[in-house]
């Protein structure tokens, strides 16, 4: 799995949806799956057979994202990595052969548009300062490995 950060450096008050709030610090985009718990992370998802890490990245952004927004990599390889087991009984109810999942993270730079979550997939999104985070991300393991990363 690869996983995206996009990061606005400009903005202004208003909703967390909003790219033009919090004008001196860095945003992040957080994107949430319809699930009870640790629904909100960076926008992630699997590489398909043939595709490179960057390409795998802005393919997952553009579905769990829509094509309105656009990003500049700023890496070409993981600047880290984060691997979980699936709980029991989500591998039960899926009747998968996965037990656990490996994200590898990329950063890149927000250009232009907005996040436009499907509302199946994706339900909801958030530009987050690294503040506001907590208020969000409630996997101890999850939030320390990010914070190390984010300014």
């Amino acid at each position: 799995m690869t996983s995206t950060m996009a990061v606005k450096n400009t903005s202004v008050a208003g909703s967390v949806q909003s790219l033009s709030r919090k004008p001196t610090e860095p945003l992040y985009l957080f994107v949430k799956k319809p699930r009870l718990h640790n629904a909100w992370q960076f926008p992630q998802g699997g590489m398909d057979p043939g595709e490179t890490m960057s390409q795998a990245a802005l393919r997952e952004l553009e579905e769990e994202c829509g094509k309105d927004i656009k990003v500049q990599l700023l890496d070409q390889e993981p600047l880290f990595t984060y691997q979980y087991e699936f709980p029991a009984e989500f591998v039960r109810h899926k009747k998968s052969n996965f037990i656990g999942a490996k994200v590898e993270f990329m950063r890149a730079e927000w250009i232009s548009g907005q996040c436009q979550p499907d509302g199946q997939e994706i339900v909801d999104f958030a530009w987050l300062s690294r503040h506001e985070i907590d208020d969000y991300i409630f996997n101890p393991e999850y939030k320390n490995l990010i914070e190390k990363y984010i300014k």
